[in-house]
């Protein structure tokens, strides 16, 4: 693992973040797999912790804001500044994805690509052979060779893929919130296979999911939030994977309660 393990030392004050009970009872969270999966109830924490951790280690934000200036993680800049991060070796290849943030990457990505191609028509016109035209044509190619014909001609699911795929490299440390949000179990399964790739490459994730299906990931080390405090778990333990499970083992008993 690149990060070993995340220490708060206290500071802060009883506003948000450090009003909430998890952050509260934190102590220390020791990274001991390359796959780490935070399990909680919605208001639980999950995703605050995971902000501070993206914002002290000044990881990129998928979404076109800067870490550093999105208004948005102001509270995350407060516990960073509470947190300290031990490491066996800092990497800078990786990102902090949140699914709020993908609607507004695919729209950038699609806005660059016209701009690029629209500047290219224009130069060209004046002077085919205008070396002005190398930066855009650069542009409008790594565009296609990442993201094909654009992010957003694709599903909502399948341009989530395409995303990783492109953007998953050896050795990263990868902060993925609610990754599952667009995707069909089938496709999360694909996220999977990728996140197994990626571990065998070196990379390291931090997920904070709902999903029953990305709990599952093999060899992962799951963390449970309950009352507030943090503890390590079996994934028969959990109870979304017990809800679950009950639920389509016989959804009537539940849904006649509704």
């Amino acid at each position: 693992m690149h990060l070993k393990e995340v220490t708060l030392n206290g500071g802060g004050d009883d506003q948000y973040p450090f009003s909430l009970p998890l952050i509260q009872s934190f102590g220390t969270l020791r990274f001991e797999k390359p796959v780490t999966i935070l399990v909680g109830d919605n208001g639980t924490g999950k995703t605050t912790l995971l902000e501070g951790i993206a914002v002290h280690t000044g990881s990129r934000l998928i979404g076109g804001e800067n870490i550093d200036s999105d208004p948005s993680l102001e509270p995350a800049r407060r516990l960073a500044e509470a947190m300290k991060l031990t490491w066996s070796a800092k990497t800078r290849e990786g990102f902090f994805f949140r699914a709020s943030d993908f609607i507004s990457f695919t729209r950038r990505t699609a806005r660059e690509k016209k701009e690029s191609e629209e500047k290219l028509h224009e130069i060209r016109a004046k002077d085919p052979h205008s070396l002005e035209v190398l930066p855009y044509a650069r542009t409008v190619s790594d565009l296609k060779h990442f993201y094909g014909d654009g992010l957003d001609v694709r599903s909502h699911g399948e341009s989530f893929l395409d995303l990783f795929q492109a953007r998953f490299r050896p050795g990263g440390l990868y902060l993925l919130d609610e990754p599952e949000a667009p995707l069909s179990p089938l496709k999360q399964l694909s996220l999977i296979s990728m996140i197994n790739g990626m571990t065998e490459e070196n990379g390291q994730f931090i997920i904070a999911t709902h999903s029953p299906i990305l709990m599952a990931v093999p060899g992962a080390d799951l963390r449970v939030i309950e009352n507030g405090v943090m503890k390590s778990a079996r994934y028969d333990e959990l109870e979304h994977v017990r809800l679950t499970r009950d639920f389509l083992n016989n959804p009537g008993q539940f849904l006649r309660h509704l």
